[in-house]
């Protein structure tokens, strides 16, 4: 063996060693990456949990809000609604003693004749 064959053998040595070390940089920045996507694909759909947890409870609040008001709004039709009744059967009350002098009356008037 010659200076240039041993020459050429650490030269080869070399290419192997330099090759190896570009496999195993790319081997970690292929995990490296990855890492990094399955991180980031965590993050989205934790935001995107939050945002629809924060809209949720705006939507929960905002519909609570509305039945109330609408209970509210029930509340006085219906306390309206008792109140004209209410004054309804006072008049019809009062109007049934007219009513029965009034068929009385006629009555009476009928017998006479």
């Amino acid at each position: 063996m010659g200076v240039s064959d041993l020459g050429k053998a650490e030269v080869l040595q070399q290419i192997k060693d330099a090759e190896e070390r570009v496999r195993r940089m790319t081997k970690e920045a292929d995990e490296k990456r990855r890492q990094l996507q399955a991180d980031g694909k965590r993050a989205a759909i934790q935001k995107i949990d939050a945002a629809d947890a924060s809209l949720r409870k705006e939507l929960d609040s905002k519909l609570a809000d509305a039945r109330a008001q609408t209970e509210k709004r029930k509340k006085v039709l219906l306390d309206e609604g008792v109140g004209k009744a209410a004054a309804l059967t006072s008049s019809a009350r009062k109007r049934m003693g007219d009513a029965k002098g009034y068929v009385l009356k006629e009555f009476e008037r009928a017998v006479d004749a």
